[in-house]
């Protein structure tokens, strides 16, 4: 968790470290009201009051220093510090929150300026199963929503700018928040929230009107690439097992650089996962032996990326081709027949993983072919596991 949010700083301070872009900054203070959504049956007793709180952002104005700044006309970089009453205070309890973001601008008129926004950080939490738990053998007397005191913490959303002069500009915003610590720690159902925000946005510079100049830029080379990922990581699977098991991937990509800032891929992706030993408490997989074929699945993704310097970031769509778990899912199921599902098939994300997964990727160049990489596996809503990983670019 340490090492996510070092590359998390690393990566925004090499966004903002520039001379220009450091001197247009702006402080940003709003409210923030909102609710958790119940998206297992977990939440149901544990989500009462609406979320409430505040934000502190400070954002810096990009000037045009690196050429992604004229890709993504002038986007603004940010870092936010939020702290949250999640609405039950005995079981949810606070939150605060500190993460990098970027925002891209959609309307950047004198009149009103219409932006979207994404970012991940860091989130503390004061409320969680161990210390909320009357019975630690049971889910229903505690925060089963949480196991960890340090989480992930992910923002996206939009939010509309409305100057009024002298450097102040009205504010309001609409984001989905999400707070976890992707499986490393069980219990850990997550916190989705959305959150409606309203403040004031203040730039002390702005006598001094600082203002990007577009600039002409060449264009990235219209080429492929390939890219070779190893990563590890561990997770833990049940609650009850009090097991910590070993994760990992190794991926194999082809991309094509489709304009100055977007490229798409088409990558391999084989998956190691421990917790298919057999010997789990938790009765998902009807697993009886500890074999090798069971903790290994292959799939093939879509992965369409933004490019900003030497950093990119996307969404990753896979499916599995290989997967010997998706017989032996749900338990109750296998346990009584044999199942011969076919490449996809309709499942309920409750009692199985399915045949579709995900990962939110980042990727931070170290020189023109070496790169460090992190994602975050899921499926669907329910998150597998942190990678942690390395890559060759050829």
């Amino acid at each position: 968790m340490k090492n996510k949010i070092l590359i998390s700083l690393f990566c925004f301070i090499s966004l903002v470290g520039q001379g220009q872009t450091l001197k247009n900054y702006s402080v940003k203070g709003q409210f923030i009201y909102g609710n958790i959504l119940k998206h297992t049956t977990h939440l149901n007793n544990l989500v009462k009051d609406p979320v409430k709180g505040a934000e502190l952002d400070i954002e810096w104005q990009t000037m045009g220093e690196q050429p992604w700044h004229h890709y993504f006309h002038f986007p603004t970089v940010g870092i936010g510090v939020a702290g949250l009453d999640l609405g039950h205070p005995e079981m949810l309890g606070q939150l605060l929150a500190v993460y990098p973001y970027l925002q891209l601008p959609l309307i950047n008129s004198n009149f009103l300026k219409l932006n979207i926004r994404g970012g991940a950080g860091m989130s503390l939490l004061n409320k969680r199963f161990n210390n909320t738990a009357t019975d630690l053998n049971d889910l229903n007397t505690g925060n089963a929503a949480i196991g960890s005191v340090v989480n992930v913490y992910f923002a996206g959303g939009g939010n509309l700018e409305i100057p009024f002069g002298g450097g102040i500009a009205a504010v309001a915003g609409f984001n989905w928040n999400h707070a976890s610590n992707g499986s490393f720690y069980q219990p850990n159902s997550g916190i989705n929230m959305l959150n409606a925000s309203v403040g004031l946005k203040y730039n002390p510079n702005y006598k001094q009107h600082y203002k990007p100049q577009y600039k002409e830029q060449e264009g990235l080379p219209q080429r492929f690439s390939v890219e070779i990922i190893a990563s590890c990581g561990a997770r833990e699977l049940y609650y009850k097992d009090d097991k910590m098991y070993p994760t990992g991937s190794l991926v194999l990509g082809v991309f094509r650089q489709l304009g100055n800032n977007l490229r798409l891929g088409i990558a391999a992706d084989a998956f190691y996962d421990g917790v298919y030993d057999g010997s789990s408490k938790f009765k998902r997989t009807y697993l009886t032996t500890d074999e090798l074929k069971n903790k290994i699945r292959v799939g093939v993704s879509l992965q369409p990326e933004l490019v900003l310097g030497k950093l990119s970031a996307g969404i990753h769509f896979g499916m599995y081709v290989y997967n010997p778990l998706k017989n032996k899912e749900p338990y109750s199921t296998a346990e009584t027949g044999t199942l011969n599902k076919s490449l996809i098939y309709a499942y309920d994300i409750d009692d199985e993983d399915g045949w579709f997964y995900t990962r939110a990727a980042l990727k931070y160049s170290l020189t023109e072919h070496l790169f460090l990489s992190l994602g975050l596996k899921t499926h669907l809503q329910k998150a597998e596991f942190i990678e942690w990983g390395v890559g060759c670019r050829l």
